[in-house]
């Protein structure tokens, strides 16, 4: 869940004195205040309640991991109640391909803060190895590289005074690069996996230009700004065959039951302590029941010490697309928020005859068989 709480971080008097003083403008200040609390805000990741139906963006391990070719689009309201809400949107594109011995993979993914004060786009390719363990027990390995850009709609920003951003003032975020790394290991009844974001450090560095101050970078770790924390995924799940008519393939009426936990652990480091400031532990517990092709999914999100959501999900697939919609009722003492509406849309482009048969060098190598929302 999101942190929308603005607090002031740990900046000195001293400090801000000095920065007064060097370059005299009362404006710079209070920009500068006011955009270390903003930093808070945008310090976490957003999170998708329909793990399996944006793998990508839950492991980079899940790259290839179907027999052809994969597009995912998803979409999350949060909080629409709530004036200044959160929406997130992502979009995927992976593959296994034989010459590579595993699978690629694009994501890109934007969230969109207070009506479009805050925009955060993310981007990045995927690399996936794939090691055959033993008859029905593979592993995957995954790289992911790209950039992370955070910009802000100046034209947004208003003072306590009703004062706004001067014309003659520029401010710009310069993107990051930023790594991820990803594994999964899965039998035909097992799959588990572990992914790691944000290994680069994520240093926020802002660049002013105006007719009167000399042109100035500003790095904000040095004046109490952050360092986004690395993001660990945990996750586990199992397939329970409950009826199945063809053993290599799913029909109407199969009956499938997938119990799943997934776990995931954030933190911000505070530039000064070294240590996280503003750590997030969510651990998710549920179940997807198949009634092929139908699915219902029931999942409740805690942090150990409280509940945070209830999430129910329901979905149908047929051929080559998938659908799903998810609901997160929200059990915090935050009220009034609306809860959280997702929606998930998924493509298949099976493989031609060419490449099937190109794929029977591999045939002991199957698809992770893991819910599809």
């Amino acid at each position: 869940m999101k942190m929308i709480l603005l607090h002031i971080t740990s900046i000195s008097l001293k400090k801000y004195i000095s920065l007064m003083i060097l370059y005299k403008r009362k404006f710079y200040f209070l920009f500068v205040f006011f955009f270390l609390n903003l930093l808070h805000t945008f310090g976490q990741d957003p999170h998708f309640s329909q793990f399996y139906a944006n793998p990508l963006y839950l492991n980079p391990a899940f790259a290839g991991t179907v027999n052809g070719a994969r597009f995912s689009i998803n979409f999350r309201d949060q909080w629409p109640v709530i004036p200044n809400n959160f929406v997130t949107f992502s979009t995927s594109y992976d593959q296994h391909i034989n010459a590579m011995h595993g699978g690629i993979g694009v994501l890109l993914a934007a969230d969109v803060e207070g009506k479009g004060l805050i925009q955060t786009l993310t981007g990045g390719g995927i690399y996936n190895f794939r090691v055959q363990v033993a008859r029905e027990f593979n592993l995957q390995f995954a790289v992911q590289a790209g950039c992370r850009h955070t910009m802000i709609n100046w034209n947004k920003i208003t003072f306590a005074d009703g004062s706004g951003m001067p014309n003659n003032y520029n401010a710009a975020i310069k993107p990051q690069f930023n790594v991820a790394v990803g594994m999964v290991g899965y039998t035909p009844y097992l799959y588990f996996g572990l992914a790691v974001h944000h290994l680069s450090p994520v240093r926020i560095r802002i660049s002013f230009r105006d007719s009167i101050v000399i042109p100035t970078t500003l790095e904000l770790e040095e004046y109490g700004g952050y360092n986004l924390g690395i993001k660990w995924t945990a996750h586990i799940g199992g397939k329970i065959t409950i009826k199945q008519k063809m053993k290599d393939e799913v029909n109407f009426g199969d009956i499938f039951f997938y119990p799943n936990i997934v776990f995931i652990s954030q933190g911000i480091k505070d530039p000064v302590s070294k240590l996280p400031n503003g750590a997030f532990h969510y651990l998710h517990e549920g179940f997807y029941f198949n009634f092929y092709p139908f699915t219902i999914g029931a999942w409740i999100r805690h942090n150990f010490k409280n509940l945070d959501a209830f999430i129910v999900t329901c979905g149908i697939e047929y051929k080559i697309f998938r659908i799903g919609y998810s609901y997160d009722f929200n059990l915090t003492e935050l009220e009034g928020t609306g809860g959280a509406h997702e929606v998930s849309l998924q493509f298949f482009l099976p493989y031609s005859p060419k490449a099937k048969s190109a794929r029977k060098k591999y045939q002991h190598i199957a698809p992770v068989d893991c819910p599809r929302f």
